[in-house]
């Protein structure tokens, strides 16, 4: 039988770790929390320097997250080269709401751990990375996550990334997986996908102010190949104002694809070079580049030459930002995040309706309004669902899930509801004319998947994280 375990600064180790007498250290949780455990982490601070001792399974997963509405904070003892951070070295976490800061590194995922999911935390203020993968770690998923604010003395700078997807000695595994993640203000790079051995996929990521010191500043650098597997996947995702490339092949002769990109306002805002050897082709569509500070250099022969911006207006064509974005103020989607996570909505980068960018781009994939896909990270609205109902409105929750999901939408039309695994394989498919749908999910282990709702010509898709007990 599962248990449930509080862990708060007034507790005592040789309680019991219920709610009123909480155990007091993350340690000794994690010395004797088991498969299928929850574990509660209540406002303070705690130790950063931890390590798990044993995994969860696929259908009993180890939790362990903030108390509801409270605030826990790992602290490390400092900005120093050789000191704490968290290792999760075993297999199926969901770490949830938890903050990482004074490290020298903040999450470290190694040890050939797999199916771990780090959902709605922060990371920043370390000496090295705020999240790093490699030795074989594999299938982790990354939903909401924030890294910041790193900087190494060391180098001054020039080792301290966001996110380190990387295999200095042994490289991660595959099925790295990033979701709505941001970094940003650290002094080497947002992104670092170096020798990454597997395909590294982001979905509405974002890269921005990262460089300073001596640091590189790279938004997305899509790393050196250590095999012949380190072709990646960028979703919807945008870089600005970073003290180099917006998106950096960083000398990877394998093929990257970057669909329905936004870059603005980096040193470059896209850097693919030719490779000793012979170009690479990569996949590069529905993309924008806005005022680079210098050219970007795109060399490496491009999939389709007719759907990113600069076929159409000049990077640096003096009206790019009037004639086709709404703003260009980040203070909402760079700031504070809602309640659930999710970062706030904005007209940052988000194109007018007058835009050249609308219906410019080719079916990639990802869903679309309109006759043809929008270029950039934002699909712009549609002028209206049907011509008979224009407030239709459709809700998909809760977000994360457990044991059951909803779809709510304001008509009773015929609509056609599919699950997806990540890799493209259907796990649910059925059809319903009701207003409210259940759906039942304890048979999908947990993970991340991909719900797609067709209706009245309508298509959505949205990703979902099913954490079943």
């Amino acid at each position: 039988m599962a248990n449930t375990y509080y862990v708060s600064n007034t507790g005592n180790d040789t309680n019991d770790g219920s709610i009123n007498t909480p155990f007091r250290t993350i340690a000794h949780l994690l010395s004797i929390i088991q498969p299928g455990d929850n574990a509660y982490i209540r406002s303070g601070t705690y130790n950063l320097n931890q390590s798990t001792s044993t995994s969860g399974t696929q259908n009993a997963p180890i939790h362990i997250s903030a108390y509801p509405g409270e605030h826990p904070v790992l602290v490390g003892s400092g900005n120093i080269s050789n000191g704490d951070m968290f290792r999760l070295r075993h297999n199926w976490y969901i770490l949830k709401n938890l903050e990482f800061k004074d490290g020298t590194a903040g999450l470290r995922i190694t040890s050939n751990a797999s199916h771990d999911s780090i959902i709605n935390c922060q990371s920043h203020n370390h000496y090295y990375n705020g999240y790093y993968l490699a030795g074989g770690a594999s299938y982790i998923h990354f939903v909401n996550c924030d890294a910041y604010d790193m900087y190494d003395s060391g180098s001054n700078g020039g080792n301290a990334d966001g996110f380190g997807i990387n295999g200095q000695n042994v490289p991660p595994g595959p099925g790295n997986t990033f979701t709505g993640c941001r970094s940003y203000h650290n002094s080497d790079d947002g992104f670092d996908v170096w020798k990454a051995a597997y395909p590294v996929e982001f979905d509405h990521c974002y890269a921005f102010d990262n460089g300073h010191q001596d640091g590189d500043g790279n938004g997305f650098k899509l790393g050196i190949n250590e095999t012949q597997n380190d072709k990646h996947i960028l979703k919807n995702c945008m870089a600005w104002n970073n003290k180099q490339n917006g998106f950096d092949y960083n000398d990877n002769s394998l093929p990257q694809s970057l669909y329905n990109c936004t870059a603005y306002n980096n040193f470059r805002n896209y850097k693919f070079s030719n490779i000793n050897g012979g170009p690479t082709t990569d996949d590069i569509q529905n993309c924008i580049s806005a005022i680079p500070q210098n050219p970007d250099i795109l060399l490496q022969s491009i999939i389709d030459q007719n759907t990113n911006s600069w076929n159409l207006v000049s990077p640096n064509d003096p009206n790019i930002v009037t004639d086709n974005f709404i703003s260009t103020d980040d203070t909402v989607i760079s700031g504070a995040r809602n309640s659930d996570g999710n970062i706030p909505d904005s007209d940052f980068l988000k194109l007018k309706s007058t835009s050249t960018f609308i219906d410019a781009g080719i079916d990639v994939g990802i869903a679309y309004n309109g006759t043809a896909p929008d270029l950039g990270a934002f699909e712009s609205a549609p002028m209206s669902i049907n011509a008979q109902n224009s407030s239709y409105t459709l809700r998909i929750y809760p977000n994360p899930a457990s044991n059951y999901l909803m779809i709510q939408s304001t008509n009773n039309s015929d609509k056609t509801i599919k699950i997806s695994s990540l890799s493209g394989q259907i796990l649910l498919h059925k059809k319903s004319l009701k207003k409210s749908i259940k759906i039942n999910t304890t048979n999908l282990p947990t993970g991340v998947y991909i719900i797609s709702i067709q209706n009245k010509g309508v298509i959505e898709n949205k990703r979902i994280l099913i954490q079943n007990n």
